[in-house]
């Protein structure tokens, strides 16, 4: 069973109230062969003596201390450090599921990736769980039933790193986008996606994602929300361009420019701006987010959920400037409305 072995990156930064929950997590597991690679982001609360105090009396576990540089750049340096077969990514303020490791490792035969699911707790109270239907091992040909089969409503089971396995090898070039601060973490499963050949899912929950109040998870609605977007767009677009030709002939890969770029992101976009006043409501941000759906030749008014209708009409009428006084207007409208206005 032991076999295999596991570099767990942790990146910390400011976690004393979740790090001592994260790691005990990683000891309580039955399997045993890990290290764990501690990244102290520069925290100045007691983070820094926490992973010291966990380094200094169980040798698997490594503390490197580096000046704030943001979380991508700590997993970065994680993966730079890693001795394991595989790599596993832990947030400090999540937790493994017990059994975690086992399950994962359990049928492993040297797949790129391992995928298994989540469990989200919001707040502490448990909300949802994700994961795969099947246990399955797609290699050869049979990859490209992965997407097939693993790509559902939102990417809910691609969208971060955590609750996989990684192959140390097949991500040697592969790192987190350290200029982006927002979904850099999806870009670079998806990254790591199209540059592989196998991939194994385990439909069990082996890790305990939590969303609190003020977490990034919770911002979807801010003018900085809409400045990530647009810095994590492009980049997006460009890997599902690359996998769109790898992948012709797989529906899901096919569909995901319109679900999850459109009726995802770019909807949630113009969402802000028809609920709530934005200063980035201009006919620069419109005509934007207008050339992006174009690309999308088979776009029409009912193409996405009916909730979209009035977004899609406005884009087919194309008229940003029409658009922009719209957003306003609905917007000032349905404020009067808002029990929290």
């Amino acid at each position: 069973m032991d076999k295999v072995k596991i570099s767990i990156v942790v990146p910390v930064y400011n976690a004393e109230d979740y790090l001592d929950r994260c790691l005990h997590s990683i000891l309580d597991q039955e399997f045993s062969s890990y290290e764990v690679i501690l990244v102290d982001d520069g925290s100045t609360d007691a983070s820094s003596l926490i992973c010291d105090r966990y380094s200094s009396t169980d040798p698997r576990f490594v503390t490197l201390h580096q000046p704030n540089k943001g979380v991508s750049a700590a997993r970065n340096a994680g993966i730079n450090m890693a001795q394991g077969e595989y790599v596993m990514f832990l947030d400090a303020d999540d937790a493994l599921l017990p059994y975690a490791l086992e399950n994962m490792v359990d049928s492993v035969r040297g797949e790129d990736v391992v995928i298994g699911g989540y469990g989200v707790l919001t707040c502490g109270v448990p909300s949802k769980e994700v994961k795969p239907v099947r246990s399955f091992s797609y290699k050869g040909e049979e990859y490209q039933r992965f997407f097939a089969e693993n790509i559902t409503r939102n990417c809910e089971l691609l969208d971060a790193p955590w609750a996989k396995l990684f192959r140390t090898k097949a991500i040697r070039k592969i790192r987190f986008n350290e200029s982006l601060n927002y979904a850099e973490d999806k870009l670079f499963v998806f990254e790591v996606l199209s540059k592989v050949q196998s991939a194994l899912t385990v439909p069990n929950a082996v890790y305990a994602y939590h969303k609190r109040e003020g977490s990034l998870g919770f911002d979807r609605s801010s003018d900085g929300h809409i400045a990530k977007l647009m810095l994590f767009l492009p980049e997006y677009i460009k890997i599902l361009d690359e996998l769109c030709k790898l992948y012709p002939s797989v529906k899901a890969v096919q569909q995901l420019y319109r679900k999850d770029v459109i009726g995802r992101y770019l909807c949630r976009i113009l969402n802000i701006f028809a609920t709530r006043k934005s200063e980035m409501l201009t006919v620069e941000t419109i005509s934007w987010v207008y050339s992006l759906m174009d690309q999308d030749k088979g776009l029409g008014i009912f193409s996405l959920r009916p909730g979209q209708v009035v977004n899609l009409i406005l884009y087919r009428i194309n008229k940003p400037k029409f658009s922009v006084g719209m957003y306003k207007v609905i917007s000032k409208v349905r404020s009067l409305f808002r029990k929290d206005k």
